[in-house]
């Protein structure tokens, strides 16, 4: 295992917007890292989306992988 970079953190990203491609952002509701009105916030701000949210905390892969699957192959199949 090495360290995680530290240049997210600390740069900003070099282009000056989302590029033009499928975007879908889905978000955990009771999510206690990221609280699901933060989450909103910055989704609309920096995306310009809506979030598709579902059930689940912080590693809804661990609580909610059945669900998570599912609604990640009904995204999938929508591009």
């Amino acid at each position: 295992m090495r360290a995680q970079s530290g240049t997210p953190f600390r740069e900003r990203w070099a282009q000056k917007r989302w590029p033009d491609v499928p975007t879908r952002f889905l978000l955990s509701r009771q999510d206690r890292l990221f609280p699901a009105g933060f989450q909103r916030r910055v989704v609309r701000d920096r995306l310009g989306i809506a979030p598709d949210e579902m059930d689940g905390g912080h590693l809804v892969a661990l609580s909610r992988p059945v669900e998570l699957a599912e609604r990640l192959a009904a995204s999938a199949a929508q591009v």
